[in-house]
């Protein structure tokens, strides 16, 4: 089995993300990308924990799967998401200030409002 590096979220976390019935107020949930054969090959979660704002919690790609448009597929569907239920910003907090994730979202627009978290206008 491959594995799914995310800094963002721990696996007790997801455990209890996914087992809240209903979802906590503002969550949207997790997406899942997979290869033909059905194999995951990367996840996001997000919501909308504050009127207008939008939250990246989780972006994770399998590292064979990276620069071929995964992790932009699965931020744009929950980019989508979060519009859908009034966010006008889209904010992500990153682990550390020189994170590996961090050209991947400059790239997509993202600006820094302190040394680890970032947004971009939706």
């Amino acid at each position: 089995m491959r594995r799914l590096i995310s800094a963002q979220c721990a696996l007790p976390r997801i455990r209890a993300e996914i087992e809240i019935p209903g979802g906590a107020p503002g969550w949207l949930g997790w997406l899942v990308a997979t290869d033909a054969e059905g194999t995951v090959v990367g996840v996001a979660a997000g919501g909308v924990p504050l009127p207008g704002e939008g939250e990246v919690y989780a972006l994770a790609v399998e590292s064979g799967s990276r620069r071929r448009g995964v992790g932009t597929a699965l931020l744009a569907a929950a980019t989508d998401r979060m519009r859908t239920f009034g966010a006008l910003d889209q904010r992500v907090e990153l682990p550390a200030e020189a994170d590996p994730a961090l050209p991947f979202y400059t790239h997509l627009g993202f600006a820094a409002l302190s040394a680890r978290r970032w947004s971009r206008t939706l």
